[in-house]
């Protein structure tokens, strides 16, 4: 709509369907403009049917003036406009001088808009997923991923050598059609031809090569891989350290996505905004709007059903009242729910490594007996459940602790660090339950939120006696378990002391040289079960998602990982 703020300022002398006399010297005075220029606000509100604009002939009769919109329903219809010019963020923001019905009809117009949908743009058929997205600063360079969103991304923006299959546990090919060891130390890998990068470039074996020297120089994830050789442009050869027969599932990890390694050197900084990879979709789009991707239409395997992606960024609370294929509050009766469990578990991490109270088995036992993971809640009583292990099956039918009481300590209160992944998203709310249980037992403590980055710094170990965090495990809980109680970036194996830090490399490097999935998963519940028992962790609690989903629905696979993401890639529509 033409002069919309000349509109809006009506509205504040005249009330909506009244008719009124008036003059154009006082629309003048109200509008700040000059006489001819109302004139030709005023026929053109006419023309569009925002006003009723009456002229009479004759001395001394004055013009009819009629607005015919509420305030809100001028607004409502200009951040229309700007959502359906992909300004999002503007329309969001005149939202929120709305009146409250004024808010409540934007936000029913726009979850209309979200889901599936076909439509059809420059002569081409297009099925695009919308959808809210409260998050806003992904990180998508694989090497540097932090949360489960941004390797979500990453899953479908880039390609490993190989996928690992959850429901079968074992890999299929990826980059890489084929893959053989003698010995379990050395490796090698033959791709396919003709997989291009985003920007066009073929990738070689070259690009597995920088992709895997960079990351074992700038992390400690493939600590075990002594030298990568590109024996030539399609087959490319790995010499481990140790014996792995786990190696191959390592590289389906989302950190092992294959990069083109000189546009990750033009702009370190860019690429984790915009990056580039080989994947079935490409980003054409992050700003403070929208997430876009869209189909890659050179993709090497299959191609998904799903033409595009568009990821709006939203206010958070605009997420929670979307409607999807999948919703988190059921529309009305026709609709089931579904409950998706996540592997993993927030815990607390004893340090045992600083000197002071927690090198004394004595103590830790002591809080551990008496904790109750209930009592530790970091998000609510609905979608949190007990937990005695990282894996949610494991923690069926367990007893839990009875144990209540005073302990004796005579300490300086203790210092509690919550883990945070980003502003909002933190373990705050379960340090904060944490040290109530802990003043019940005679313990004063305090809480400190500190950033994931900062946790294992020597200055936090130095300073903090418990810790409380999380983690949610990948598609391969095995591989993800080995990594997390490993990582140099997360609490648990730098809590531990010199003792338990060689057990757990004795059990992890037990583990790798099986070859059997029965004697792998054994040994890790021999690991937790040491870790338990030295009362180095107390388990808190898993996470599990409700939603709904309608009973006849025509889409195949929109449903919900165990993280609450949809896998685009899998998406159809019979």
């Amino acid at each position: 709509m033409k002069y919309v703020d000349h509109l809006l300022e009506l509205t504040k002398h005249f009330a909506e369907g009244i008719e009124e006399e008036t003059s154009v010297s006082s629309l003048a005075a109200i509008l700040n403009c000059s006489e001819r220029h109302v004139k030709t606000v005023v026929n053109v509100l006419h023309s569009e049917g925002a006003i009723k604009w009456i002229t009479q002939k004759g001395r001394g009769k004055k013009p009819k003036i009629t607005i015919r919109f509420t305030r809100d329903e001028i607004l409502l219809n200009q951040t229309k406009e700007m959502v359906r010019a992909g300004r999002y963020q503007d329309a969001f923001s005149l939202v929120e001088s709305m009146g409250e019905q004024g808010k409540k009809k934007f936000q029913q117009w726009f979850t209309k808009d979200l889901g599936l949908a076909h439509q059809t743009e420059n002569n081409q058929d297009l099925d695009i997923l919308r959808y809210p997205f409260y998050e806003t600063r992904l990180v998508m360079d694989p090497m540097r991923i932090i949360s489960r969103h941004d390797g979500h991304m990453v899953q479908q923006l880039f390609d490993r050598l190989v996928e690992y299959d959850a429901e079968t546990n074992e890999l299929t090919p990826g980059i890489a059609h084929h893959w053989e060891t003698k010995d379990g130390k050395q490796w090698t890998f033959y791709l396919h031809k003709g997989i291009t990068f985003h920007h066009g470039r073929e990738c070689t074996s070259s690009d597995v090569k920088s992709t895997f020297d960079r990351l074992m120089e700038e992390t400690w994830l493939f600590a075990n891989i002594e030298r990568v050789d590109a024996y030539s442009r399609t087959v490319v050869h790995f010499i481990l350290k140790e014996v792995d027969f786990l190696f191959p599932r390592m590289l389906a990890g989302v950190k092992a996505s294959i990069v083109p390694i000189e546009i990750v050197n033009d702009n370190p900084e860019k690429f984790k905004e915009f990056p580039v990879g080989s994947g079935p979709y490409r980003l054409t789009q992050n700003d403070e709007n929208i997430i876009r991707l869209e189909v890659n239409q050179s993709y090497f395997s299959a191609r998904p059903w799903l033409d595009e992606i568009h990821i709006i960024k939203t206010p958070s609370h605009y997420e929670e009242e979307a409607i999807h294929p999948f919703v988190l509050k059921a529309p009305d009766a026709t609709w089931k729910q579904v409950k998706r469990m996540e592997d993993g578990a927030s815990y607390v991490m004893f340090n045992c490594l600083k000197e002071g109270p927690f090198q004394q088995e004595a103590l830790r036992q002591a809080i551990c007996t008496r904790l109750q993971p209930e009592k530790i809640r970091n998000e609510g009583l609905d979608n949190e459940v007990a937990a005695v292990s990282f894996l949610s099956s494991h923690s069926q039918n367990a007893s839990l602790n009875k144990i209540s009481g005073k302990i004796r300590y005579e300490g300086p209160p203790l210092q509690i660090a919550a883990q945070q992944i980003r502003p909002g998203a933190n373990h705050e709310k379960a340090a904060n339950h944490l040290q109530t249980e802990l003043l019940k037992m005679g313990i004063e403590s305090t809480v400190d939120v500190v950033d994931i980055h900062q946790i294992v710094s020597d200055e936090s170990m130095a300073t903090y006696d418990l810790f409380v965090g999380g983690i949610a495990l990948g598609k391969d809980r095995l591989l993800s378990l080995l990594t997390a109680l490993q990582s140099n970036e997360l609490v648990i194996y730098s809590c531990l002391n010199e003792q338990m830090k060689s057990t757990v490399d004795e059990k992890v490097r037990a583990i790798r040289s099986a070859q059997a999935e029965s004697a792998r998963w054994d040994t890790y519940f021999e690991l937790e079960s040491v870790l338990k028992s030295n009362y180095a962790i107390f388990f808190c609690n898993h996470r599990f998602h409700t939603v709904y989903e309608p009973k006849e629905n025509p889409y195949v696979n929109i449903e919900l990982n165990s993280h609450g993401r949809v896998d685009y890639r899998k998406v159809w529509r019979k």
